[in-house]
């Protein structure tokens, strides 16, 4: 067995365990077995029960990121390419299997990986983000790109960890509108 399957048999053995047992109350004796490996190895790959957990976050945010970026690509434009960038993002999260009951049941004990600003999520959305703008916004700075990059990000990661209530496609327009007009040529 390659090395790279261990670790995915790990990774969908955390999933299965938090849909279980929740967060919280996730042990790696738990995902060893559901993964059918030692605790050895299991630390061998991911060192701690936060590295676990962070690298579980991670890999569901890389399927996040590839829809995100899958969205922008039939738009040029940056405008258009936000608002199907953060519709995909709002959709992806109102449908993952998980995260709306880990937020209702554990969210002290989630949101940390989704929101520090050097947690796993934004740390690993904000060059995606980046690099997505660089290709549409050329007439701003290297800061200024981070900035947005940084801001749009904290944003969707804002409201998909909190959707509110209205259609996903009016709230992605109306923060497109948002970002986008703060971005203009001046």
């Amino acid at each position: 067995m390659q090395p790279s399957d261990t670790r995915i048999r790990i990774l969908d053995a955390t999933i299965a365990v938090l849909s279980r047992v929740g967060l919280s109350r996730l042990t790696l004796e738990d995902v060893a077995v559901e993964a059918g490996v030692s605790r050895q190895t299991l630390y061998r790959y991911f060192g701690s029960r936060e590295a676990l957990v962070s690298a579980t976050v991670l890999r569901e945010e890389e399927t996040f990121i590839e829809q995100m970026v899958a969205a922008t690509r039939p738009h040029p434009d940056f405008r258009p390419a936000l608002e199907a960038a953060i519709a995909q993002a709002l959709r992806s999260a109102r449908a993952h299997p998980l995260l709306d009951r880990l937020l209702a049941t554990e969210p002290e004990a989630l949101l940390p990986f989704l929101t520090l600003g050097r947690g796993p999520v934004l740390s690993a959305a904000r060059p995606v983000v980046q690099a997505l703008l660089v290709e549409r916004l050329d007439h701003l700075t290297e800061h200024e790109l981070a900035r947005v990059a940084d801001a749009a990000t904290r944003l969707i990661v804002s409201y998909a960890i909190s959707p509110p209530d209205e259609d996903i496609d009016d709230v992605a327009a109306g923060l497109a509108d948002l970002i986008a007009n703060g971005v203009k040529r001046t």
